[in-house]
């Protein structure tokens, strides 16, 4: 995926969700003009500002090998990641009950 598909899905999802760039901006701890540039076509943002975005249009970002999976699309909405063989067996290599990002007030 290339920066302007990125940004192109963020646009959508912003929409999808009925949020105005005053929200996401508030969400995101960018001003509202920012969240125009960076949603805007001729946008060059950088990472960071992404960042925030994804995090404030309740998404993540994650990263895998080119030509894994089919591409999402911006009707996609409800993602959820697909269990692989490698996910699969770190997991049960992990001690029981032990996650990656346990909530705030079960971290150990």
């Amino acid at each position: 995926m290339i920066k302007r598909e990125l940004i192109e899905q963020l646009s959508a999802r912003r929409l999808a969700l009925g949020l105005s760039h005053a929200d996401v901006a508030e969400r995101s701890g960018l001003t509202e003009r920012s969240v125009r540039n960076v949603l805007g076509t001729a946008a060059n943002p950088q990472l960071s500002s992404l960042l925030a975005l994804v995090d404030a249009l309740g998404l993540e970002l994650q990263l895998a090998p080119k030509g894994f999976g089919p591409p999402a699309t911006a009707a996609d909405v409800t993602y959820q990641p697909v269990v692989t063989r490698i996910g699969h067996k770190v997991s049960e290599a992990l001690p029981k009950g032990w996650y990656y990002a346990d909530p705030p007030d079960t971290q150990r």
